[in-house]
């Protein structure tokens, strides 16, 4: 079987989740990056170098640069023109499946794939699904042709099923199938020492803002704390003010990026790990972050809140605490709690490891994966593929 994995943005952006599909999945595998109308293979533009006629595409080479412009970019730029360009690379490449990452790409491909009679996956990771400022009408409905034509739509939350279904995707459809850390994560052994750790990019879905606020507010009764940030983004300069105007900063660490596979030495110097993931007013919302499944996975007991996939992955009380989106206080008294009863974060982080062992290991998540995707492709195996 040979699986096309769609994504967006440029070879080097790319979540983990993305990354392990890409590792992990049992295949011959080959990469297509977006924007739609410029798909890229190898950092190479794919309507420049395949076609479903490869000689007329060499003739083409040879026209004047103005005639090339008029007969050739032109159509190459509309439907007709991506559509044997992504005949000849799915040809070429012999292509089974495709599975596209994030449901933009997914409603995107979806006219091609039906005319080129290509099996379909949609993986659905979180503002897909949720940012409604995105989901126009137009939007909407190519998500619906999508869903009608793909054989399979992955969920990673029972809070995304819901949506999925009220876009119009039909439950037969949708298979719930939640990230899982990398093995390695089960091997840390934390020192549950005095670092509060929090990964995640910095924006209003994550609500850094409220995470350090939380934390400050914790100070008083945990002066040994040293909250630890990792991530970037557009509220990576307000989170470094604020902890300038509050007069924390000799309590708190902001390190900006750090490759995942860097993350390890931070994991094990924490004694718990700490995310207000929230629904800002135009309506994001997280799937189920992959951080707080690798946390779980490290021992480190979790304190979140009660958003999207979260609940499912922490259990309120047993793995961690939960609390109420935007509640600041909540958090800042669960984080007291859990920093004065170390041998309480060892026996949460214990049963964190054991839950996410037994619900979300990568091992099932690849498995469910493969699965789907080798029935996609057995579904159309004997009928022709490639043909416009």
């Amino acid at each position: 079987m040979k699986i096309c994995i769609i994504q967006a943005g440029t070879s080097n952006f790319s979540g983990s989740f993305i990354k392990a599909h890409q590792e992990f999945i049992g295949a011959d595998k080959v990469i297509l990056h977006g924007p739609t109308h410029d798909f890229r293979h190898k950092n190479r533009s794919v309507s420049l170098f395949y076609s479903q006629n490869p000689l007329l595409q060499k003739i083409k080479k040879v026209l004047p640069q103005w005639l090339y412009h008029k007969k050739v970019t032109l159509w190459q730029q509309s439907f007709e023109g991506k559509l044997d360009s992504l005949g000849g690379f799915f040809k070429t490449h012999k292509v089974d499946v495709i599975l596209a990452e994030f449901g933009f790409n997914g409603a995107a491909i979806t006219p091609f794939a039906q005319k080129l009679n290509i099996p379909l996956i949609v993986h659905f990771h979180g503002h897909d699904a949720h940012r409604d400022i995105l989901l126009t009408d137009q939007i909407k409905a190519s998500y619906k042709n999508m869903f009608t034509y793909a054989h399979a739509i992955i969920s990673v939350s029972h809070f995304m099923t819901e949506k999925l279904m009220q876009l119009g995707c039909p439950d037969n459809k949708i298979v719930y199938n939640p990230y899982g850390p990398r093995p390695t994560f089960y091997d840390i052994k934390p020192s549950y020492g005095n670092t509060i750790l929090n990964i995640g990019r910095f924006t209003d879905i994550k609500a850094p803002t409220l995470t350090l606020n939380a934390f400050k507010d914790a100070l008083p009764n945990c002066k040994e704390a040293h909250l630890v940030m990792i991530g970037t983004g557009e509220l990576l300069e307000t989170c470094k003010a604020l902890a300038r105007a509050w007069n924390i900063e000799g309590h708190v660490t902001i390190t900006g990026g750090v490759p995942h596979e860097k993350l390890i030495p931070y994991f094990k110097d924490a004694c718990m790990f700490i995310q207000h993931s929230v629904q800002p007013s135009y309506g994001d919302a997280e799937g189920t972050p992959n951080t707080i499944l690798e946390a779980s996975a490290a021992a480190l007991p979790v304190i979140s809140t009660k958003h999207a996939g979260i609940p499912q992955a922490v259990l309120d009380t047993t793995t961690g605490f939960l609390v109420d989106e935007y509640d600041s206080k909540a958090m800042t008294d669960a984080m007291v709690r859990l920093f004065n009863d170390k041998t309480r974060c060892q026996l949460m982080g214990a049963a964190g490891r054991s839950h996410i062992q037994s619900n979300y290991n990568i091992k099932r998540h690849i498995g469910v994966l493969e699965d789907q995707l080798n029935m996609a492709s057995n579904s159309k195996k004997n009928e022709n593929k490639y043909k416009i």
